[in-house]
């Protein structure tokens, strides 16, 4: 037990002092513990991120041949998520031409908000779209959501809706969701509060154009305030359905980091108690 307890506090320290969140420079460890922490970083998704911290430590303690299987992978990353800006910036036009506007959730949007935006392992393409009309109301959203499954179906006959989103296939290479809603909560009360705020906050995310790294392109994606709640919503999610990983926890560190002033904290915490996403 005080083995892995050991483990966990490295670990952690290690991934603390990699995001920036310490100063304090990780211990020199043993071979054991240093397979041990690449492993965990797999599974969690956190090998770029990681590594990123030990490219800063000179006294390490690792293996040759492990240190260059993490910079193996650390450029695997990279070149995922160069491949990857380039086809999100590609299906957005290709929707744009449909008549859709794209508002890019998580993913290649969240990579900018970390120190090295290419250590964050990439993953599927999470698109939150309209239709080139700004639709209002339930009845409006219900026939964006056909026109979106529509479209998704015609591209794969197989395509899955659910009540958020649908699958659209691949694009070069990389699994493309439609999202005609961003989230969604169990409780039906709070589900309605929360498509209510993503409706009246829709437009200013899909005018929140940034650029990605190395002239890939621009794309839209939501806004610092937007990502606060939407970001634990989609945490509370994931928490009910699928686990959580850290990867989504650091995520949610790198939007906090961000900033904000006492008033949006205040606001933030009176929308999460009011989405049930607070205590």
């Amino acid at each position: 037990m005080c083995k892995e307890k050991q483990f966990i506090e490295r670990f952690l320290q290690l991934l603390r002092f990699s995001i920036g969140a310490s100063e304090q420079i990780p211990l020199p460890m043993s071979g054991d513990m240093w397979s041990g922490i690449y492993e965990m970083a797999r599974k969690q998704s956190l090998l770029g991120i990681l590594f990123d911290g030990i490219q800063s430590i000179s006294d390490l303690g690792m293996d040759k041949k492990l240190l260059l299987r993490w910079y193996a992978a650390s450029e695997r990353i990279r070149n995922a998520n160069e491949k990857t800006n380039r086809a999100v910036v590609e299906v957005c036009e290709s929707l744009r031409k449909q008549g859709f506007r794209t508002c890019v959730l998580k993913g290649q949007g969240n990579n900018l908000l970390y120190p090295n935006p290419y250590s964050r392992m990439s993953g599927d393409i999470d698109l939150w779209v309209m239709s080139g009309e700004r639709e209002e109301g339930r009845r409006k959203m219900d026939e964006l959501a056909e026109k979106v499954i529509g479209y998704a179906k015609r591209r794969n006959p197989e395509a899955k809706a659910l009540y958020h989103h649908v699958d659209a296939g691949m694009f070069q290479g990389i699994e493309v969701e439609m999202h005609y809603r961003p989230s969604f909560l169990n409780n039906l009360i709070y589900n309605r509060r929360l498509q209510r705020w993503f409706e009246e906050n829709a437009e200013e995310q899909f005018s929140h154009e940034v650029e990605l790294h190395n002239g890939a392109g621009c794309i839209c994606v939501p806004t610092n305030a937007f990502n606060r709640i939407y970001q634990m919503a989609h945490i509370s999610n994931h928490i009910i359905h699928e686990g959580i990983g850290l990867r989504q926890l650091v995520d949610y560190y790198c939007v906090l980091k961000q900033g904000f002033t006492e008033d949006e904290k205040r606001r933030d915490a009176a929308l999460l108690r009011r989405f049930g996403l607070y205590d």
